[in-house]
């Protein structure tokens, strides 16, 4: 049912009668001139009165038009909520249907004129006109209208009653606090529009009104505030947070909490089978968003579309205020060569960025460490040039004799952007002694090249060296406390006895690293290597080894972490040295185990294995199939890999990088995203043991780890930068590492109508972007769909179609006219006396 929110108004559609009374009275009636000549023209006046009667007709029905659009618009008339727009079918049966009026219009003219005198030509156009014009437009109302109607109708057959202003709402607030709603614009961040917007909306309620506030950085549950007072300081409390749950969730906990009010309202009214019946308030749910997708999930999209449909009477409003058009520069992520690095070793930092809706160009990026008493340094920088849309990772100088036993950093955008929370990432790194490599080997000279290599410096450098290499003999083995070595080496050992297999297999499972290097042409490997008690966690079962020859190595996957020291070097050709210029003439045959991967195969016909890797428990077992000594007959020489004569950084750097990987050296975690849980290892005591946890902000608190735990879980933190365990407030840090936001917070991608439909069902949401558009459609919603918009088209439409209409009226009359004249028969003068 049509209402009006200015019902008097209604009363100005007598003024549609105007244009009528007008055009009766001052209708001029020709004047009679006795003229025996003229009656000549008889005739031709009586076809120009039928052509100018409808001509008359159309103009006066727009002037009427123009007076009743004037008088429905000021009214200001609604509808019930439905769908009022064209479905597709009905788009195209009025285009269709309107393409066949003037096709016919068109086809017939093209007959016409050929074949008939101008004025019979005119007269049948003008009828032309205005027969198709009323066919068309009967055709439309059949085709078009009838259908139109009826699909309207089935909409708001039962429809609710019209909700008057001033009942009381009960709504909820909800409000996205993830990062990305600290964007800023023209000086305002996207939180505090939202709640700018919200804040005007809540003075505009009617009395006795009720609102919850949430956000989706939490799973609290959602309770409505005694006053909109109270529930306009719980506004002013709002600020964004690091983790925040997904937008799906919190609008289904939003609508479970307006269904538990309306319960218990209903219970106070006197309990009833169907409690909207007993409902004293308008129930709305607002969603404040800056449409990022990253806070959308989509995962529970059916669950929250069903929960939509099951309270119809609940409506959903979005308000967004979101940049339409983005821009943000991001440091998207760090990546560190290690996060566990050896006294005086080497890092480095590459960062990714990403760039969106900003001026491409060159932007620079700085390398910024931390100093114990918490200032940064400039170690570096890069300048880029960044294209939109497009990822792109930097490298930093790289970091040398690096000292601890923490090393703290950040990358930073030197430009400033809307989003600042993303120009900047922090990193960790734990810097220790070498790691302790035990190296067993039959005879000392033949580990002395992978020793060297492991311990380059000498005794007055000693402390530049990366590991801390101790030599064993295989009878030693078994006396060895394998557990203080963070990788055990067997270099050309062709047997050992089942319980030294035992012994080794257990120090993989606990977590040790074994690297096997089989240089030896001794035919008991077979027979040893291949018993099930090292089969348990050896990568391959051998074979034989190949007879002299002349092969290369081939690495498949140069991405792989085993490799990194080789990606440090690659602007020194170190890949391509290493597949080019070490040759291999023997090694030995293998068979992979299951669950072994390859990392480095030889160039023979077969591409067999040549370093093949195996996790067991919590440690790994490298082999390499060839040998890492170099014997002092050259013909005894099974590669010339650890050779000085060829590049003796190569062999260091793959024996560094080999070693690193196998320990796990490397692998502790000291950087986490915001929600991670932070773990740092400490030796176990029997007894419990207090810190103090140093946060950003100049924060501290104490965390206690308990008796016999080998680590410390802590709380997820929300803040991102650097963090460090102490022993007392001002002691030096035991342990530490850094926390960033998540990646996904620095995509502003914005959500699309179509994306909204699929998420929250299509026509189940209304979206307004200020306050404006979201009483609109307030009123649009719980009064009925306003028609003022159209109104005021239908009177432009109206104003312009008069005007058209009356120009071409006199027009065309003064045209015809003064055809009639210069057509019309002279008198014969010479007849007159």
């Amino acid at each position: 049912m049509m209402t009006f929110l200015n019902a008097g108004m209604l009363a100005g559609l007598g003024a549609i009668l105007v244009p009528l009374i007008l055009h009766f009275l001052l209708r001029q009636k020709p004047k009679r001139i006795l003229f025996p000549a003229l009656r000549l023209l008889e005739r031709k006046r009586k076809q120009n009165v039928r052509r100018l009667r409808l001509r008359h007709l159309w103009l006066l029905l727009l002037r009427m038009l123009v007076f009743a659009a004037i008088v429905l618009a000021v009214a200001r008339p609604s509808l019930p909520p439905a769908n009022y727009s064209l479905n597709s079918w009905e788009i195209t049966t009025l285009l269709v249907v309107v393409a066949v009026g003037a096709a016919t219009y068109f086809l017939l003219l093209r007959r016409w004129k050929p074949i008939l005198p101008p004025a019979q030509f005119d007269e049948r156009r003008s009828s032309l006109r205005g027969w198709l014009t009323g066919l068309t437009l009967l055709l439309i109302a059949f085709a078009v209208g009838y259908p139109y109607q009826r699909r309207i109708a089935a909409e708001i057959t039962d429809p609710s009653p019209s909700t008057p202003l001033d009942v009381p709402v009960a709504g909820v607030f909800l409000f996205d606090a993830s990062l990305s709603m600290e964007y800023q614009q023209e000086g305002d961040s996207r939180l505090t529009v939202a709640r700018e917007i919200a804040e005007r909306h809540l003075e505009e309620l009617p009395q006795g009104s009720r609102i919850a506030v949430a956000d989706n950085a939490a799973d609290h549950p959602i309770n409505f505030q005694s006053t909109l007072h109270a529930a306009k300081s719980r506004l002013s409390a709002l600020e964004p947070r690091a983790v925040s749950g997904p937008l799906e969730d919190r609008l289904r906990d939003a609508l479970r909490a307006q269904q538990d009010d309306q319960r218990r309202v209903a219970a106070e009214l006197g309990g009833t089978s169907d409690v909207r019946a007993k409902d004293r308030y308008v129930r709305r749910v607002y969603l404040f968003t800056d449409l990022a997708s990253s806070a959308w999930r989509g995962a529970n999209s059916a669950r929250l579309q069903a929960d939509l449909d099951k309270f119809p009477n609940i409506n959903l409003y979005l308000i967004d205020v979101g940049s339409e058009e983005p821009q943000n520069l991001a440091v998207a992520d760090v990546h560190l060569s290690r996060q566990r690095v050896a006294l005086g070793g080497d890092l480095i930092v590459s960062a990714d960025i990403e760039a969106t809706g900003i001026e491409e160009g060159e932007r620079v990026f700085e390398l910024l460490l931390t100093q114990p008493d918490g200032s940064t340094t400039k170690h570096g920088q890069v300048q880029t040039a960044l294209e939109n849309g497009v990822p792109k990772r930097i490298e930093f100088p790289v970091l040398t004799g690096v000292t601890g036993p923490l090393l703290h950093g950040e990358v930073r955008v030197v430009d400033s952007d809307p989003l600042e929370i993303d120009n900047a990432r922090y990193f960790s790194a734990v810097v220790t002694a070498p790691p302790k490599v035990l190296v067993v080997a039959p005879e000392e000279r033949d580990a002395a090249q992978l020793m060297a290599a492991l311990a380059p410096y000498d005794k007055q450098n000693a402390s530049r060296n990366r590991f801390e290499p101790v030599y064993a003999s295989v009878n030693r083995l078994r006396e060895m406390d394998l557990p203080q070595f963070e990788a055990v080496c067997l270099i050309n050992v062709p047997r050992l006895a089942d319980s030294s297999w035992y012994q080794l297999g257990k120090y993989v499972e606990n977590g040790g690293g074994l690297l096997i290097f089989t240089g030896s042409d001794d035919n008991e490997y077979p027979v040893s290597y291949n018993r099930a008690q090292a089969q348990a966690f050896l990568p391959a079962t051998l074979d034989a080894w190949q007879p002299e020859n002349d092969w290369r190595f081939h690495i498949s996957d140069r991405q792989h972490a085993l490799f990194w020291k080789f990606r440090q070097y690659e602007s020194y050709g170190s890949f391509a040295m290493f597949e080019n210029d070490v040759w291999v003439s023997r090694f030995w045959k293998v068979a992979p185990a299951e669950g072994s991967t390859v990392l480095a195969t030889y160039t023979d016909d077969q591409r067999s294995p040549a370093i093949i890797e195996r996790s067991f428990g919590r440690g790994r077992t490298i082999l390499f199939t060839t040998a890492v000594n170099l014997p002092d007959s050259w013909r005894q020489r099974w590669t010339n890999l650890p050779s000085p004569l060829l590049a003796p950084w190569l062999f260091v750097a793959f024996s560094e990088q080999l070693t690193e990987y196998v320990s796990r050296f490397t692998d502790s975690p000291y950087n986490y995203v915001t929600g991670e849980t932070p773990v740092v290892l400490f030796e176990p005591q029997p007894a419990e043991r207090q810190f103090w946890l140093r946060e950003p902000l100049f924060k501290q608190r104490q965390v206690s780890l308990g008796s016999n735990e080998p680590a410390l879980k802590i709380d997820p933190p929300n803040a991102p930068g650097h963090y460090e365990l102490l022993e007392s407030v001002n002691g030096p840090p035991l342990g530490g590492f850094s926390v960033n936001i998540q990646s996904d917070e620095s995509d502003l991608t914005r959500l699309t109508e179509q994306q909204l439909d699929d998420i929250l069902g299509e026509g189940r949401y209304q979206l307004a972007r200020n306050i404006e558009e979201l009483d609109g459609d307030i009123i649009g919603t719980d009064i009925g769909q306003e028609l003022y918009p159209v109104l005021l088209m239908l009177l432009i439409v109206g104003f312009l179609g008069e005007h058209f209409v009356a120009n071409w009226f006199y027009q065309l009359g003064q045209h015809e006219n003064q055809w009639d004249a210069a057509n019309a028969p002279q008198p014969n003068l010479s007849r007159v006396t």
